[in-house]
């Protein structure tokens, strides 16, 4: 049995928040079923039409995988509740012998329009990063000549891993899911694809359905999500080692931090131009290689490798020693904690700067006295633990 609390109300409401981009609601988008039963019998036996209701999409649909032993495969969309989980939990006997095989575990932070999604999605990808990150750079994928389809937004999606990794990361923005494939505002989405039995079982403790609803992914964005900002002063002392600063040298040029930061700025620039043809567009792949520090590590470990991986050890010939190291490198980014948030009487249009509303402040937010004493007729907000 499962270590985490049932999957309630509550567990599906957001206690973290990322500085300059928001609150992060937590969800199970895609989850991939395989059983032993046919498509009929899932199609006869399971309250299709209810779970229609309660997730975005559910479909039921032949498996063409290589175990003989299987016959089909469910494939649900959900949205910020656990009823779709709720109502296979209580027929799992109709799933024969069945596992979970792959699930993404989605985090969206609201935006009011396309241009604040925009402006918070750039905000994220300039501080995050992964851990264990073995592509060591990021992937974009923008197709700007073609029509999004329902739901999705033309905009660049960053991929952390490749397709074969067992645990994948990737941002983009969207329209919030809603059941009944609906859809809503505006969001920047976070997405973690778990595939495999060893990484459902790491990261939600099994593959079966009850792990599904028991599952604690606020604690899940805790333990795997890592931001960072980069120190542009430390990575030009790092790139370029500070010379003697003439001592006629007139301002900014006589600062040594404003030196290094924009040798690193300059050297950054042509990463970029070297890089742009993977992003498709200049502006996303000068933002993305001057501010992202997922790209500027892979960017520095290249260097520190060259050609081929750095063997273990010290180095033998000293003339070819590579005065960049892992230590040199974590030292050019600064850590950014996740904000706690619990449930109390805010503003939803403050969610994203964290204000607070008190009662002699109401201003802040543009709302009225009765507004601010009966908020549940409007709103559920949050405040600072």
């Amino acid at each position: 049995m499962s270590k985490h609390p049932p999957m309630d109300s509550m567990s599906c409401w957001p206690q973290w928040a990322i500085p300059g981009v928001g609150l992060l609601w937590p969800c199970f988008d895609y989850v991939q079923i395989v059983s032993s039963e046919s498509v009929g019998a899932l199609k006869a036996l399971l309250p299709v039409a209810q779970l229609e209701r309660a997730c975005h999409s559910f479909n039921v649909l032949t498996y063409q995988g290589p175990d003989p032993r299987l016959q089909s495969r469910m494939v649900i969309v959900g949205t910020r509740n656990a009823k779709p989980w709720l109502i296979l939990a209580q027929h799992e006997a109709v799933l024969g012998r069945y596992r979970v095989t792959q699930a993404e575990v989605a985090f969206d932070a609201h935006a009011h329009s396309i241009a604040d999604a925009y402006q918070k999605f750039f905000a994220l990808t300039g501080m995050l990063t992964k851990r264990r990150h073995q592509r060591r750079y990021l992937w974009s994928v923008h197709k700007p000549d073609n029509d999004p389809r329902p739901g999705y937004v033309s905009a660049p999606t960053f991929y952390f891993e490749d397709r074969k990794s067992s645990v994948k990361l990737k941002a983009y923005l969207r329209h919030q899911k809603l059941p009944g494939r609906g859809f809503g505002g505006p969001c920047v989405r976070l997405e973690w694809t778990l595939t495999g039995r060893r990484a459902l079982t790491r990261h939600i403790d099994g593959n079966r359905i009850q792990h599904l609803l028991t599952a604690d992914l606020n604690s899940f964005i805790k333990r795997n999500l890592r931001l960072e900002r980069v120190d542009h002063a430390a990575l030009g002392n790092l790139l370029f080692p500070p010379r003697r600063i003439p001592p006629n040298a007139q301002a900014p040029w006589n600062d040594p931090d404003y030196r290094a930061k924009r040798a690193a700025l300059l050297a950054l620039r042509n990463l970029a131009y070297r890089e742009r043809d993977k992003f498709g567009d200049w502006n996303t792949a000068r933002r993305t290689c001057r501010d992202s520090p997922a790209q500027i590590r892979g960017y520095l470990r290249g260097l520190r490798d060259g050609k081929r991986p750095r063997k273990r050890g010290r180095p033998k010939d000293k003339s070819k020693y590579r005065p960049i190291t892992d230590y040199r490198i974590d030292a050019c980014f600064q850590p950014i904690e996740l904000i706690p948030v619990t449930p109390a009487r805010y503003n939803y249009s403050c969610l994203t700067k964290i204000t607070p509303i008190t009662a002699g402040n109401s201003n802040a937010c543009g709302l009225t006295k009765r507004q601010i004493t009966q908020p549940n007729k409007l709103y559920r907000g949050f405040s600072y633990k």
